[in-house]
């Protein structure tokens, strides 16, 4: 039988293991080195493509490179002129992103993302006629493209003129239907108009947040194995990378609901109860969006998140879903501390940072709880207020998307 030194040993051993799998994994998601491409009238192509695939995975001087070598052989390369605005207009030089985007709607101005993207470069110019004028154009030329009606109505809010923003986020809504973002966005710009009875109603936490008291999955004896077991499956999951999606300071799983699914088979029927059980509690109120929109089917999607200290969820909004929820595998200590109230809970009602709102937001916290499951609409902003400790946090989340 190993003494305490000889068992102390074999666990620093097997913490290093994993630290050292982790950090293959990480590298492993980044990708293979950047590739080094000489760029020639022959493979035009296939350079614009592996810009573009820097571009995606926020390589940004690298795809730049590219693309400027493009333009030396092809100067009226439209896709290279477009990118590389875009790249211009993220590192804050917006002169030069300007004249790309201008001089590629020049020499084929026919897609809407090319104006979409000139008002966003005028927007931040502060050039607002001009902006809002690319933003018209944008949604003239495609009404069901989505992104131009989000630009201008944060055009709108940021002028200070949030009726007009409404207006563009409720024609969005009547040309594309369910669209969560511009729900979203209206939802606080109702606040900002002083319209804060119908703010209040898209956003009314006490009738639409809801927990579900979670029941021992079978094979389980009580939730506290359960939890063991899940939180373990979200540790060791090959897809588990570092400050993605929203996750500040803490690690996110893709897609749990593949093999090998381990726990998450027995989890997945748990939630698929507590959806059915979340409609047959809806108010009966057929006019609001949580209600007007439930899914007569839906798939299925879920993810884990492990955070660590200083960890949080930057704000934000599940614009696929239709219904969102978490439930608690492991929590530190500090949540059940009053002094500490509310690090590491769960925060509603704070728009992104992004969003020109001017409002002050109506914010609601709820303490995250083991044995409970917390679900609400997939429009309603959320995040985690950032905690300090050295113990983890540990969840699995889901999204209800509508087939």
């Amino acid at each position: 039988m190993p003494n305490n030194q000889q068992r102390r040993t074999q666990r620093q051993a097997a913490r290093k293991e994993r630290l050292r799998k982790q950090k293959a994994r990480r590298q492993k998601n980044r990708g293979s080195p950047t590739p080094v491409v000489t760029v020639t009238l022959q493979n035009l192509h296939e350079s614009m493509r592996t810009g573009v695939e820097l571009h995606h995975a926020h390589k940004f001087r690298e795809a730049a490179r590219i693309y400027r070598d493009v333009l030396k052989l092809s100067p009226d390369h439209v896709d290279a002129l477009n990118s590389l605005a875009m790249i211009e207009h993220h590192a804050g030089r917006l002169d030069r992103a300007l004249a790309l985007q201008q001089r590629a709607i020049q020499l084929a101005g026919d897609h809407p993302g090319q104006f979409m993207n000139l008002g966003a470069i005028q927007q931040a110019l502060g050039h607002v006629e001009a902006a809002d004028a690319a933003y018209q154009r944008a949604i003239e030329m495609a009404p069901a493209y989505a992104d131009p009606y989000y630009n201008l109505g944060d055009l709108y809010l940021q002028q200070g003129k949030p009726e007009k923003a409404i207006e563009v986020f409720d024609r969005c809504m009547a040309t594309m239907g369910r669209e969560y973002h511009a729900l979203a966005y209206k939802s606080h710009a109702l606040h900002d108009a002083g319209r804060h009875e119908e703010a209040r109603y898209l956003l009314d936490f006490n009738a639409y947040v809801k927990t579900y008291q979670f029941e021992t999955p079978d094979g389980y004896t009580e939730i506290a194995e359960f939890n063991k077991a899940l939180a373990r499956h979200i540790s060791k999951h090959p897809t588990l990378q570092g400050n993605v999606m929203s996750t500040e300071h803490g690690m996110h799983t893709g897609e749990l609901l593949k093999d090998p699914a381990g726990p998450m088979e027995p989890m997945e029927a748990r939630i698929h109860e507590a959806i059915r059980w979340y409609i047959d509690e809806l108010p009966n109120d057929p006019d609001h969006p949580a209600v007007q929109w439930v899914p007569k089917a839906w798939k299925l999607t879920s993810w884990g998140v492990v955070m660590s200290d200083k960890g949080h969820e930057r704000a934000h909004i599940h614009p696929n879903g239709w219904l969102s929820g978490v439930f608690y595998l492991s929590l530190p200590n500090l949540i059940d501390d009053p002094n500490r109230e509310p690090e590491g809970w769960l925060e509603f009602g704070r728009p992104t940072a992004d969003l020109h709102v001017k409002s002050t937001p109506l914010l609601r916290h709820y303490r995250p709880s083991y044995g409970q499951m917390i679900l609400f609409p997939s429009y309603f902003y959320h995040g985690t207020v950032p905690f300090r400790s050295k113990q983890r946090r540990i969840c699995v989340a889901f999204d209800v998307e509508p087939l």
